[in-house]
């Protein structure tokens, strides 16, 4: 794991035990897209850097809840759920009231959660293009 601080890898290691129950039920995951949409769309502002990966990210799980998608491998839904989890969390490392440094402990989460999953992103995003030979999209 690319995290620098234990306490870090302590919290993301929490999210991805509660994200293994959120793979098991997709109401519940569903439940969690809508609260993590709300919550960047609250604060697009503070997201810039990461919001399209993070956009990427929501569309690929909402794509794997429906069952439009249906290639993703369990570890990949597991590793993208917590990372939802972790943003949705107010009080996780550096609590998101802070100014600026709120967002920046989900920014490197995200990222590393996206580094971590690349071939499934790149596949998903293939797969979502309007001109892909996808004849079910």
């Amino acid at each position: 794991m690319n995290m620098d601080r234990p306490d870090q890898k302590r919290e993301f290691t929490s999210a991805k035990n509660k994200a293994e129950e959120f793979a098991k039920d997709k109401e519940k995951a569903g439940y969690l897209l809508e609260e993590a949409t709300a919550k960047a769309n609250r604060n697009r502002s503070v997201l810039e850097d990461v919001w399209n990966d993070l956009q990427t990210l929501f569309r690929l799980l909402k794509a794997w809840k429906t069952g439009d998608y249906a290639i993703l491998p369990l570890q990949s839904i597991i590793l993208a759920l917590a990372s939802v989890i972790y943003f949705v969390n107010p009080f996780d490392i550096i609590p998101d009231f802070l100014p600026l440094g709120g967002y920046l402990d989900d920014a490197t989460v995200l990222s590393f959660v996206l580094k971590s999953i690349k071939s499934d992103i790149k596949q998903f995003l293939e797969w979502e293009e309007p001109d892909s030979f996808n004849s079910s999209h």
